[in-house]
């Protein structure tokens, strides 16, 4: 069997690696979701001072945002999620040619006339979301973390969020992002067999409603910054 030649050198094992990365990658993505909702928080939600000195939305968001660069167990994590970003998007290459290869067919896809538009078109709805993503870390992440040119990260991010064509780019790529964790989260759990058959359509409903929940709220937050 092509399994015996490796875990992760076979087509399901590499499958089961893509599996893996992209659920971890999802559950960062709830976290920085509930981080980034700060920016949201009405001003009137604080009424009295906040432990650590915090008084409103600038204060606690710079705190929670300090927090990230300094508890250096986060900053592990923050590691570890690189590293997988990187190996689901070459995973995500590999198998990409391999079928290209030995099938002629696009990425995961038997029967276009049962199968989603965005399920035949995952390659390209990836390519956007790495694009974004290296927008967005040359946005925040390289500024404030690693170059330090921008101490105040609420400041850079509201001033990001006033320019109409950058919010543009982010609402494409949360788009892309949402219809990518649709397909993703079911396939997932195809290739690790955490479920059977029976109940697909009920994880198909579950990926549905999780998608577009968390494609809505990161895609209200630039808008109501660009507008506040």
């Amino acid at each position: 069997m092509a399994i015996k030649k490796g875990l992760f050198k076979s087509s399901v094992g590499r499958k089961n690696l893509m599996a893996i990365t992209g659920l971890f990658i999802i559950f960062f993505l709830v976290i920085h979701l509930i981080g980034n909702l700060i920016l949201v928080i009405p001003e009137s939600f604080f009424p009295i001072e906040f432990w650590g000195g915090v008084e409103n939305v600038h204060d606690m968001y710079n705190a929670y945002s300090h927090f990230l660069v300094s508890f250096w167990p986060v900053t592990i994590v923050a590691w570890v999620l690189y590293a997988a970003i990187l190996i689901h998007a070459i995973d995500a290459l590999l198998i990409t040619l391999q079928n290209n290869k030995s099938r002629g067919e696009k990425y995961q896809v038997t029967d276009t006339s049962t199968s989603t538009w965005y399920s035949r078109n995952m390659g390209i709805l990836g390519t956007i979301i790495g694009i974004f993503i290296i927008i967005h870390m040359a946005q925040f992440w390289l500024k404030y973390k690693v170059l330090g040119t921008e101490h105040d990260l609420y400041d850079l991010v509201f001033a990001t969020f006033k320019i109409w064509w950058i919010v543009l780019i982010y609402e494409i790529g949360i788009l892309a992002l949402g219809f990518h964790l649709v397909h993703g989260i079911v396939s997932a759990h195809q290739s690790l067999g955490i479920y059977p058959k029976k109940i697909m359509n009920i994880i198909k409903y579950i990926a549905l409603c999780f998608s577009l929940v968390m494609a809505i709220l990161y895609a209200i937050i630039p808008i109501i910054l660009y507008f506040k």
